[in-house]
């Protein structure tokens, strides 16, 4: 046993003695590969900055460029804005974009006025209906609408709307006054009298109308006219 370990050690001896020379090399550092590494990093970080720097520049740049371009115009005031879609209600009004439902038939009621003082009844009613649809609860475009009925005869429409008026708003004197030119015309008295009287008596401003109006001279004839607006 002793013969074989001297002869392992003199082998062992032997191989480490023939790389004796190599020694340094193979047991030396890669030093210069790591050096190499921490400057290919160096290198990529020192671009990513130059090619962050330069994409910030040209967005300067360029934003620069866009506000010099738009400095020469004037902002447009949101009362400016209002103002021309009240101007333009009631040429175009199926062009306007309102909002709110309030806005929207506000204009829709003031178009169908203009168009139904300028006798342009078929577009003051479709107007009128618009702004109705828009917001039922729009009195004065309902009000009108009826008035519109009867200035064409459709007294059965006309009716039907000053009721409807009267069921939503009772203390209003508007409908009944309304009520009283149309039976009258009609020659209804009785009706058109207490409807009158309805009217007066809510609102007695209207006396100074009453007398003057010429749907109500079937009634200026009776004793109970004569009660009724004095």
């Amino acid at each position: 046993m002793s013969y074989i370990t001297t002869a392992l050690k003199r082998a062992h001896r032997a191989h480490d003695e023939r790389y004796l020379p190599y020694r340094e090399i193979i047991l030396a550092r890669p030093r210069g590969r790591v050096r190499g590494k921490k400057r290919l990093i160096a290198v990529i970080c020192l671009a990513s900055l130059v090619l962050l720097a330069s994409t910030a520049f040209s967005l300067i740049v360029y934003f620069g460029q866009e506000n010099d371009g738009n400095g020469g115009e004037s902002p447009i005031s949101p009362s400016a804005t209002h103002r021309a879609r009240v101007e333009l209600a009631g040429r175009q009004p199926e062009r306007l974009a309102p909002e709110s439902p309030a806005r929207e038939t506000e204009i829709l009621f003031q178009a169908g006025l203009r168009q139904q003082q300028a006798g342009s009844l078929e577009e003051a009613e479709t107007l009128y209906r618009r702004a109705i649809e828009a917001d039922p609860k729009n009195l004065d475009a309902l009000n009108n609408l009826g008035v519109l009925c009867m200035s064409q005869l459709r007294d059965a429409e006309a009716i039907d709307i000053f009721t409807q008026l009267i069921d939503v708003k009772g203390d209003w004197a508007d409908p009944y006054y309304n009520l009283a030119c149309l039976y009258s015309r009609q020659g209804n008295v009785p009706r058109s009298l207490w409807n009158l009287r309805v009217a007066l008596w809510m609102n007695r401003e209207l006396k100074e109308w009453a007398r003057t109006d010429p749907d109500l001279a079937p009634l200026r004839s009776r004793p109970q006219y004569e009660k009724i607006v004095n």
